[in-house]
């Protein structure tokens, strides 16, 4: 993945002009990120993308009218292009247990996921993870 700027962003939107949905979309990421600064990092992007995402699934969830259903979901299949591929659960048991073997404690496993694969993971199902194999109780 290219690392996104806000300018790349403003002409990965004037290539989709003609899909007003995903201009939209950019419009809306691009204010979010201007709001955070004049010029925010690839991270920070990355974040808002992120929770774009996020909320259209919940959305997704909940909403009732196919039309906003659909719209949504290519707004998510295009932001989809974006995002770090997530872990499967065996790639997080892997991580988990080599630095159980390295003999670091939930938190500091916690640390280490964040640290090296932001966005990449559930929190929470990587804490349970975590608890189950630090505690033998697989």
């Amino acid at each position: 993945m290219d690392m996104l700027t806000l300018q790349r962003l403003k002409d990965i939107r004037k290539e989709n002009r003609e899909d007003q949905i995903i201009y939209n979309l950019l419009g809306t990421i691009i204010g979010e990120c201007e709001q955070l600064s004049k010029n925010p990092s690839h991270n920070e992007i990355l974040a808002v993308i992120q929770k774009m995402f996020k909320d259209n699934t919940e959305t997704i969830k909940v909403c009732t009218r196919e039309d906003m259903r659909a719209d949504l979901d290519r707004e998510n299949g295009f932001l989809s292009r974006f995002l770090p591929k997530p872990l499967t659960e065996n790639e997080l048991i892997a991580i988990i247990n080599s630095q159980i073997a390295a003999g670091q404690n939930m938190p500091r496993i916690m640390k280490y996921l964040s640290e090296n694969h932001k966005g990449r993971y559930d929190g929470k199902g990587a804490a349970r993870l975590c608890h189950i194999y630090i505690n033998g109780v697989v």
